[in-house]
């Protein structure tokens, strides 16, 4: 064996090395994301709200003096609250995920190794869901997939999984669906829809409204209530997000799963020993 070969060899091994570690580190910074929790206090501790790793409401809880406050008062802090709290676990979950994409960053594209995925450098960073209540949305930021159903398709992308289809053209078609899914909303109700609560694609709750009923439940009863109709809104705008993502999801059905592609990585790194 040539010492060409020797070095194409070792280079390779390597290449498998960092992608073995890589895959591996995924596997442990996935479990502390999902057991990720933050949470924040408004209304000088009158109104508190916890969320999960994706920002989600799981819990709200108010203080004895919350009576200080009136329902609008309430749901203006529990959106603040909630807000709060989805920033500051956004902000723990890059720090878990900053080491892995750095690692990421030295190894060869992801458009290198499967065919349908773009160039990274032609896709800008997808823009944030929108905080934006609906109600005070403009005409641009307003987009309902249930009730627009999927944007047209611009001319010449196609069908995703298509090989035909330049990559140009791929690019621009999941550029316009993020853009799309960052205006998403969606809409949960609780306590025969005393309670509705809207949340972005992000799960991020962005509107909270009592109906003229909220009276006939106490505080403990609003905060539950708020709970469970912002986990509806959420169910809600996942479904959303999956029916907007449909046309580029069908490509990636035979995507093998971290653990069969560390395996495999493993058998190729023991055939180059």
């Amino acid at each position: 064996m040539t010492r060409s070969s020797d070095r194409l060899k070792s280079d390779v091994a390597q290449v498998l090395d960092d992608v073995g570690q890589l895959i591996a580190g995924m596997a442990g910074a996935r479990q502390r994301l999902q057991a990720l929790t933050a949470s924040a206090e408004t209304e000088r501790g009158r109104v508190l709200v916890v969320v999960d790793a994706s920002g989600a409401v799981t819990e709200v809880s108010f203080a004895d003096d919350v009576d200080d406050l009136d329902y609008k008062q309430i749901a203006r802090a529990v959106v603040a609250a909630a807000q709060q709290a989805a920033a500051q676990v956004k902000r723990r979950s890059e720090a878990i995920m900053a080491p892995l994409q750095a690692a990421q960053a030295r190894l060869p594209q992801l458009s290198d190794l499967v065919g349908w995925m773009p160039r990274q450098e032609g896709i800008p960073q997808p823009p944030p869901a929108l905080l934006t209540p609906p109600g005070e949305r403009v005409a641009t930021d307003l987009f309902d997939y249930e009730r627009d159903g999927p944007a047209p398709t611009p001319p010449g992308a196609g069908d995703l999984a298509d090989s035909g289809v330049p990559d140009a053209d791929r690019a621009a078609e999941i550029v316009r669906l993020q853009d799309h899914r960052a205006k998403l909303v969606a809409t949960g109700t609780a306590e025969g829809r005393r309670v509705s609560a809207a949340v972005n694609a992000d799960c991020v709750l962005i509107d909270l409204k009592f109906s003229t009923g909220i009276g006939d439940l106490d505080y403990d009863e609003i905060a539950e209530a708020i709970t469970e109709a912002s986990r509806h809104a959420v169910l809600a705008v996942a479904r959303l997000a999956t029916a907007l993502f449909a046309p580029i999801a069908a490509d990636r059905t035979d995507f093998p799963g971290p653990a069969a592609i560390l395996t495999g990585v493993e058998q190729l790194r023991d055939q180059l020993r």
